[in-house]
């Protein structure tokens, strides 16, 4: 308390003052030995000292207790006598920084009372503050070397001083000062007598800056207080900075904080070959971003988080040869071949759970930079092997060429950059060319819509929008052997003005199952995976969409998307993707839609025409379609249905109504308990007429606006 109430008198005395804060003399505070790789971060209040691995962005507490209150800022390593050097924000003070991170008041003089400061930064043995509107000062530390209480004079460099600045750093190779505006991203060289600064260029990122490194490389690093990303910027020479721009590159994720200044030795490289290898490299030639110099992609090894059946062992830096392949990469395995427009399977097998980011050079240019190229992105890893389902792009180059798998359990990781935890894989793999041919119904950007009323075998309302489905499907055949490789097929719930519970269906007549590749078979429901889709148990090749699909929607009203002011946005699609395992002749396909149906949700009333809950054999097909396999054919005939499987007829009334129908385009559907005769006039002359007459019921000029959705 005698100390700070001194301080207080001193600073009250004079606008520059001294402060004359004695030293601790029981113990003399050691320097660093040596000149560390690690960067050091002050943060918070009371400080506390991180130690931070800018490779890889890992970082630890070195120090909870600097021996003051309050912050630390303006930190820097000095070279000379290996301290490091700061402003105790609680005393308004310089403060000197030993190797154990207890900090010491300085005795100065010359410095603004009153003032804070949270630029600082050392040079040749003189300790430089900076502060926007307040001024660039200078303190020589020599006279520290002979007294450890001696009195250091600050002398005024400028004070002029514009820049918003948080932190700034000396160029070891150059001897200049740089730092970048908060504001505006661009970087500034400071001359260290003038205190002039002159704009470099825009560095493309912004934000608060809070610490600020250089390396022994001539690379400037920034780290960000918000949200801990930690930027590098090549400044290994000005003039290729004022030609090409000095970009800001995310190199590694650090801890974010509202307080946050940091210090480093500028003359040591970001990573101490006398250190144990504890960062994982990528393999791939170094144009893919291997090496740290390129800020290649790596990750701190924790023991724990990795790919494959061992975790991998450390390096120094990613090797420089591109026919080096690391024996630790055995965590992906290629399951299916890599053939272009096709679907292949990859095995993937981590330790734990965690994401995991691939990228493929598809057009083999030497980096993963292109949008395209992203395989996958943040997709979450269950612990043990992972099958997943990826699409080789159609125009992917033929030939050999470089894949990356990064693991972690940080997300929105990049092709390059450090990764606190993790594993990086390359892998040298050869994609094959297929010859292929699309085709799409209705079209490739168009929908087919699908209207059922679910009271078969009874007409009920009649007002066809119990279920109401928008397809669309799109046909891949290999040119040159003319069997079909996939079929795609995408699906929007569009209106679900049913009471009974239905599910929904595809099958495609005439395909066996066993001709369907079930490894590779997708099904994603609002994009999200499915299990697989393939009926069990069935001859043909039936796919469940979704058993329930009350189940999968849920509506502002009483029904979904069929009721006056009850519009809503889409809430179910679908995605359902049919690799062929087995040749298959494309003449051979029925035409699409093939045969989409709905059928009962299991052990849920439907009607009573039932003695009771029918569920899976209950199946509603568009007309003349016959049932599945899995259908009662019992229920032919019940109620007002006329279908006589011996002559083909299926689903339809004595007057030829069906109870599912198919317009091949945009279709309003009625409103809900609006009989669609009502609601298309039209539509009675054309099914009388077996579609002869009136086969344009279904436009717009055809219906009555009032009754329809």
């Amino acid at each position: 308390m005698a100390i700070r109430n001194s301080i207080r008198h001193i600073q009250r005395a004079a606008a520059f003052g001294v402060c004359a804060i004695a030293f601790a003399t029981a113990a003399q505070a050691e320097p660093f030995t040596t000149c560390p790789s690690k960067a050091f971060l002050f943060q918070g209040d009371p400080t506390t000292v991180y130690g931070v691995n800018l490779a890889t962005g890992t970082y630890a507490v070195l120090q909870a207790n600097t021996g003051i209150t309050g912050t630390i800022n303006a930190v820097g390593f000095n070279d000379t006598d290996r301290y490091i050097y700061g402003f105790a924000r609680d005393q308004k003070a310089v403060v000197r920084v030993d190797q154990d991170f207890k900090a010491t008041y300085l005795n100065v003089t010359g410095l603004p009372n009153g003032a804070n400061f949270f630029v600082g930064d050392t040079f040749e043995n003189t300790y430089y503050l900076y502060r926007k509107g307040l001024g660039f000062y200078a303190i020589d530390l020599a006279p520290l070397a002979t007294d450890a209480q001696a009195t250091l004079q600050a002398t005024t460099i400028t004070t002029n001083a514009s820049v918003n600045l948080t932190d700034f750093a000396f160029h070891p190779l150059t001897n200049q000062l740089y730092g970048v505006d908060n504001g505006t991203g661009i970087l500034y060289e400071f001359d260290r007598t003038t205190g002039a600064a002159r704009a470099i260029g825009d560095t493309g990122v912004t934000g608060t800056f809070g610490a600020a490194y250089f390396d022994v490389e001539g690379f400037l690093y920034l780290s960000r207080n918000q949200d801990g990303y930690v930027y590098r910027i090549d400044l290994g020479s000005v003039a290729i900075a004022e030609l090409a721009g000095p970009t800001a590159e995310l190199f590694a994720f650090g801890p974010s904080s509202s307080q946050n200044d940091g210090a480093r030795c500028a003359n040591a490289p970001i990573i101490d070959e006398d250190e144990p290898a504890t960062i994982d490299f990528g393999d791939a030639p170094a144009s893919y971003g291997t090496l740290i110099q390129d800020n290649g992609a790596r990750h701190s090894l924790d023991g724990e988080t990795y790919l494959g059946i061992s975790a991998p062992s450390g390096k120094y830096n990613g090797p420089d040869n591109s026919s080096f392949e690391d024996a630790d990469d055995n965590g992906v395995g290629f399951i299916t071949p890599l053939q272009t427009g096709l679907d292949a399977v990859i095995q993937i097998i981590a330790s734990k759970a965690g994401y995991v980011n691939a990228w493929v050079d598809w057009n083999q240019d030497g980096e993963f930079t292109d949008a395209s190229e992203s395989l996958l992105d943040d997709y979450l890893l269950k612990a043990g092997a992972n099958n997943l389902i990826v699409r080789i792009p159609e125009d992917a180059a033929a030939g050999a060429t470089w894949a990356r798998f990064r693991f972690s359990s940080q997300q929105g990781l990049l092709p390059a950059g450090g990764a606190t935890d993790g594993e990086v894989e390359d892998y040298a793999i050869s994609v094959a060319e297929v010859a292929l041919d699309y085709s799409h119904y209705p079209s490739a950007s168009g929908w087919t819509t699908l209207a059922y009323e679910d009271n078969w075998p009874e007409t009920a309302d009649y007002d066809m929008n119990d279920v109401v489905m928008a397809l669309r499907y799109s046909e891949v055949v290999n040119r040159d052997t003319g069997n079909i490789e996939r079929i795609d097929i995408r699906g929007r719930l569009l209106a679900l003005g049913g009471s009974y519970h239905s599910g929904f269906a595809i099958r495609i007549p005439g395909v066996p199952a066993t001709a369907i590749d079930n490894a590779r078979l997708q099904l994603r429901i609002n994009d999200i995976a499915q299990p697989a889709p393939l009926e069990a148990g069935r001859e043909e090749a039936i796919f469940i969409v979704h058993e329930d699909l009350q189940k999968a929607v849920q509506s502002n009203c009483s029904y979904f998307r069929t009721q006056t002011g009850c519009d809503q946005s889409i809430t179910f699609s679908f995605d359902l993707s049919i690799p062929f395992d087995k040749a298959f002749s494309a003449s051979n396909l029925p035409a699409a839609p093939y045969d989409p149906f709905i059928f009962g949700s299991p052990h849920y009333y439907h009607g009573d025409a039932f003695s009771e809950a029918p569920g899976r054999s209950l199946e509603i097909h568009l007309p003349d379609q016959a049932p599945t396999e899995a259908f009662n054919e019992s229920f032919l005939g019940l109620a007002q249905d006329t279908s006589v499987a011996e002559a083909g007829r299926y689903y339809r009334t004595a007057n030829n109504l069906p109870w599912a129908m198919e317009v091949a385009s945009d279709w309003r559907w009625p409103l809900e308990r609006v009989d669609l005769l009502k609601a298309y006039p039209n539509f009675a002359d054309f099914v009388l007429s077996n579609g002869a007459s009136n086969n344009d019921w279904f436009t717009p000029a055809n219906r009555q606006t009032d009754k329809t959705f």
